[in-house]
């Protein structure tokens, strides 16, 4: 994105790029079967979906704080803040599937992800404001 690349660019490369992880996604739930793939076809499942989730929260976040927050000032700043926050929606969803899928979605396993989340957005926004000043 600091090569030049525009935000209508970037906006149509993510769109573009989630449109085609959601269909990976579709195309493994309709064609793995996961008893005779094994771990190859959950890594499958819960990749594309990681992808699929990340470029559309992206998206959806980028344009929520440009057009209805009206945050325009400095654009990419924003796309990669909504790009940051959908790695870590992104990250949050998938990683709760595999513990419920694997019986250990308990409420201490949540509130230890959700620490380390908000541990490392902590960390990332603390990076921005020491570059600010």
């Amino acid at each position: 994105m600091q090569s030049g690349m525009s935000f209508a660019v970037y906006l149509r490369i993510m769109a573009l790029t989630s449109l085609l992880a959601w269909l990976g996604w579709i195309m493994v739930l309709l064609r793995v079967d996961p008893i005779e793939t094994g771990a190859l076809g959950l890594f499958l499942f819960y990749v594309t979906l990681f992808a699929a989730l990340l470029g559309t929260v992206a998206v959806l976040g980028a344009l929520y704080r440009i057009f209805v927050l009206k945050r325009q000032h400095i654009i990419m700043r924003e796309a990669r803040s909504a790009f940051r926050h959908g790695l870590l929606l992104s990250l949050v969803a998938v990683v709760s599937l595999a513990l419920s899928a694997q019986a250990l979605c308990t409420w201490w396993n949540m509130l230890g992800l959700l620490i380390l989340i908000g541990s490392i957005e902590y960390l990332f926004v603390s990076m921005e404001e020491s570059r600010r000043m």
